[in-house]
């Protein structure tokens, strides 16, 4: 009997020392979870179930604003004012202050200006009407778009397209020229880096950033105004 209670006080001690062995590696594993998911998400990539596999995702870039949704006048700040700016500047408009996020007083200018040109009331603020007039105005012709393969070649223009790589090919426009893309109301202020395409009936090529940032189906027709030449 007293050998008995000798071995159940043995094996009641292991199974404390296993059952604290055990509680101390699920903690280790819990902290290194998180360290690794915060790692992952640093580094633009996403953990695994139990977060200790990770593994690198196709970061989506951010997707462009919508024009015209919100109403915008002088004082007001913001990627739509970039896009307004982008659209007067490319109709020469606007000049010397820059595509800039800020609307300016020589914003309220160009914007009055067209207004009067499209006869519409020429009060400098850009509700819907005057922003579907203006992107009315704007060019419209067919696209296409590009990258997976040729990530890590050189461009017609000297660059190296890499998945993150933001640019559109055109046939004519000099290579760094800044243009303004569009589709369905959102829009990228982007540069010519590469020639292209040679199908017809498309003038743009866009790269696969781009795409993803205007939610380009991938074949269809763009808006576009060309802000600077070369």
């Amino acid at each position: 009997m007293k050998n008995a209670s000798v071995r159940r006080g043995r094996n009641l001690k292991l199974s404390t020392a296993l059952i604290a062995l055990a509680l101390a590696t699920l903690v280790w594993v819990a902290v290194e979870t998180g360290r690794g998911t915060d790692a992952a998400t640093a580094a633009g990539g996403t953990a695994s179930a139990g977060g200790l596999n990770l593994t690198e995702t196709l970061s989506t870039p951010k997707l462009a604003p919508r024009f015209g949704t919100r109403t915008l006048r002088q004082g007001m700040n913001g990627p739509d004012v970039r896009v307004l700016k982008g659209i007067v500047r490319a109709k020469s408009l606007l000049r010397g202050t820059g595509v800039n996020p800020k609307f300016d007083a020589p914003t309220t200018s160009a914007v009055r200006r067209f207004q009067k040109k499209t006869r519409i009331a020429a009060n400098g603020v850009v509700n819907r009407r005057t922003a579907r007039k203006l992107v009315g105005s704007m060019g419209s012709s067919g696209a296409s778009w590009y990258g997976p393969g040729f990530y890590g070649n050189r461009t017609a223009c000297g660059q190296t397209l890499r998945r993150k790589t933001q640019g559109v090919a055109h046939k004519t426009l000099p290579c760094g020229s800044k243009v303004l893309i569009g589709n369905r109301g959102r829009f990228v202020i982007t540069r010519v880096i590469d020639r292209g395409p040679y199908t017809a009936g498309r003038s743009w090529d866009l790269t696969n950033a781009t795409r993803k940032a205007l939610r380009f189906s991938g074949v269809g027709n763009v808006r576009h105004a060309v802000i600077k030449r070369g």
